[in-house]
């Protein structure tokens, strides 16, 4: 088993390289031009507004607001390049860093922010809420980033062909149902606008997940990585902190493969998904798959685990795949996520 999982490591960290090194041949490819905020533009959605497809924006040291993508662009963070709550764009109440509408914003990269949304909560919405929230956008790749607090960093609704790789996220937090009942989400894969067909083929890899569960969180957990209604998902090599606080019923979940989310939407399972190597032991559970909404296996169709560090809960009677170091527990009734989307 040691000589598996040695092999097992080897060759995702040879994955990671590879990975890496596309992201970073993609943000030098031949771009028209380089805009550069604050040197010659200073703010960010000044510079998009500016920018044509394939354009590559540059941000220096400072505190910016962020922007509405509405084209193809190269976001690249230098150091200190510091997202933080604006009046725009927002969502409802909350504030956004980068706000992907649709499809105009595919094949997007945003790549070296620091992205503040420390003390969010439902008494403070001033601070950033969503890092990156995007609907129906394709290929976007979000690598290298820092997200300090924010109840939901990175959000694909709709999209396929993300690439999530090599993020931060510390002090992750939601809005408890006493308010705003949202968040708790670090990274989304979710079908919620399209519902003819499953988004396909995103990826979260090799990303830090720490969670602060809030005191009186009860009707729904805090995850890691949100799979909901996804075809070929792949969650691999990732680390997982949400411990359980005694204060609140809510589980500190690595990741969470699902079907039910959100009151009375309804979305496909999650079929095909890749669940590997990812540690979850400094949270309650590293992946839970909830039963279907017909009360089956149905989101465990087609999934590959395997080499996961954590506590495994899966629907009542389904077979676990092996698993190296893991321990099945009995799945307990799904519960409904409140997501931004």
């Amino acid at each position: 088993m040691n000589t598996w999982r040695s092999l097992g490591w080897g060759l995702l960290m040879g994955v990671a390289v590879w990975m890496d090194a596309r992201a970073e041949h993609e943000d030098r490819g031949e771009h028209e031009r380089v805009l550069r905020v604050p040197a010659k533009f200073p703010t960010i959605q000044e510079a998009v507004d500016a920018a044509s497809d394939g354009d590559r924006i540059v941000v220096g040291g400072g505190r910016f607001c962020g922007a509405t993508l509405t084209k193809r662009v190269f976001l690249v963070g230098k150091h200190g390049a510091t997202i933080i709550g604006c009046d725009a764009p927002v969502t409802g109440t909350y504030r956004i860093g980068f706000f992907l509408p649709d499809a105009r914003a595919s094949g997007s990269r945003i790549r070296g922010f620091r992205f503040d949304g420390r003390g969010v909560s439902n008494a403070n919405l001033t601070p950033l809420g969503a890092g990156i929230l995007a609907r129906s956008a394709d290929d976007v790749s979000v690598v290298d980033n820092d997200f300090d607090g924010t109840f939901q960093p990175v959000t694909n609704t709709d999209g396929s062909g993300w690439t999530v790789l090599f993020n931060r996220v510390e002090h992750l937090t939601a809005l408890t149902c006493d308010g705003g009942c949202a968040g708790g989400d670090a990274i989304v894969f979710q079908q919620r606008l399209v519902l003819d067909r499953r988004p396909r083929g995103n990826v979260a890899a090799f990303n830090h997940v720490q969670g602060d569960i809030p005191d009186g969180l009860n009707e729904f957990s805090m995850t890691g990585v949100f799979v909901l209604g996804q075809s070929r998902a792949r969650v691999v090599g990732n680390d997982f902190k949400i411990p359980h606080n005694p204060a609140a019923d809510a589980q500190g979940v690595g990741v969470l493969v699902t079907d039910h989310c959100c009151a009375a939407v309804v979305v496909s399972t999650s079929v095909k998904t890749d669940v590997l190597f990812n540690d979850g032991r400094r949270s309650e559970l590293v992946l839970r798959v909830d039963p279907d909404a017909q009360g089956g296996d149905g989101n465990l169709e087609g999934a590959r685990i395997f080499g996961n560090l954590g506590k495994v809960d899966l629907p009542p009677g389904a077979a676990l795949i092996r698993n190296a170091a893991v321990r099945a527990t009995s799945s307990s009734s799904a519960q409904v996520k409140a997501v931004l989307y």
